[in-house]
């Protein structure tokens, strides 16, 4: 039986920025400078500027196969001294991002203010914390709801689950997550990222390699979606892969390859 084993290990490879690759210089050094930027502008209004999200995670994809991607960025301001709506901590930072970054775009999005620069985006999200020592092992964040409520939240809780489950699986569970987020931006994301994340996170891959683990967790996926158009694109990627499996055990290399590149965004 043919097997794509190291394939799929070399393509969940490529679809990460990772230290050695083109994107990675440029992230590093505009999350230098905007940090630094924050900093000149609130000074000791600002308790602490932290990355969360995919790229903190080691699941986000390069542009090129993810436009979506972005860069997560917590920024804890002093609310006890401040103390004002999280509408207006988003226009504090919509503002900084017009005056420091005029030549590139920044709009206000729920719960965050999103910086477009030429090579990804960064969501600037406004935060306070109720005890400031505990700040990165506490779950009293709160980050804004709407424009006049606040919501609790534990950054660090899903990664920190995501973490020991990589470990578990022989680190595979990274892997497949950006298998499959490559797969849902190829067909224009049927199942919001973080959604996608955590559903393959929390499923249990025993023993597998990478190979059969992406076949389960394309197997497990959900069958009941609210979204007509979802479900229909889950169902068609489950056919795909039932084909690929097919053409992998009666070895037809052409077939293998056809079909993985209808769930991948592959050449």
């Amino acid at each position: 039986m043919l097997t794509i084993e190291q394939n799929l290990k070399d393509y969940a490879q490529e679809f990460y920025i990772s230290k050695n690759s083109s994107e990675r210089p440029k992230i590093e050094a505009s999350l230098s400078n905007i940090k630094k930027k924050l900093v000149l502008e609130f000074g000791n209004r600002i308790i602490a500027i932290e990355v969360f999200g995919s790229y903190k995670r080691k699941t986000i994809l390069p542009r090129n196969y993810d436009p979506r991607s972005d860069i997560d960025l917590l920024i804890v301001f002093d609310h006890d001294n401040i103390n004002v709506n999280p509408s207006t901590y988003r226009k504090h930072l919509h503002n900084f991002a017009e005056q420091y970054y005029p030549n590139s775009i920044s709009y206000k999005s729920k719960p965050s203010v999103v910086l477009e620069l030429h090579h990804i985006n960064y969501d600037l999200v406004p935060a306070y914390v109720r005890e400031e020592g505990w700040i990165f092992t506490s779950n009293e964040i709160y980050i804004p709801k709407n424009d006049t409520e606040w919501r609790n939240t534990n950054i660090h809780g899903f990664s920190e689950k995501l973490e020991i489950k990589n470990k578990k699986y022989n680190y595979n569970v990274r892997r497949i997550i950006r298998l499959l987020k490559a797969w849902n931006a190829k067909v224009n994301y049927p199942i919001a990222s973080y959604y996608l994340e955590q559903i393959v996170a929390d499923m249990n891959f025993s023993g597998d390699n990478i190979e059969s683990g992406f076949f389960y967790a394309i197997d497990h996926l959900p069958d009941d979606w609210n979204y007509e158009k979802t479900g229909e694109k889950v169902e068609a990627l489950k056919e795909n892969a039932k084909n690929l499996y097919k053409a992998l055990k009666e070895e037809s290399r052409a077939n293998a390859r056809k079909y993985l590149r209808k769930i991948l965004p592959i050449s």
